[in-house]
């Protein structure tokens, strides 16, 4: 394997995550600032009040774009078994 097949293969396999991950948690951040402002507004510091709220986004992005991280997944796994005869060719 040479040094720039193996850094090809890092390098996507970290920006698939990420692309992956900020689809998941970008929109539970969000949701989490809306409700920490409201709560600093209304002078409530309840802890559990952020949780629900985030966890409800989280899933319903889960739900939404599921099936967008699965096709990148598989499109991720698809080229590299594509890769691997290359690999110990």
């Amino acid at each position: 394997m040479s040094p720039e097949l193996a850094v090809q293969l890092i390098s996507d396999a970290v920006l698939t995550i990420i692309k992956i991950l900020l689809v998941m948690i970008a929109p539970s951040l969000v949701v989490g600032l809306i409700v920490a402002i409201i709560q600093t507004a209304t002078s409530v510091q309840e802890q559990t009040l952020t949780f629900l709220p985030r966890m409800l986004m989280t899933l319903l992005m889960l739900i939404f774009a599921g099936h967008w991280i699965i096709e990148t997944l598989v499109d991720w796994f698809t080229r590299l078994g594509q890769m691997i005869p290359g690999v110990f060719g």
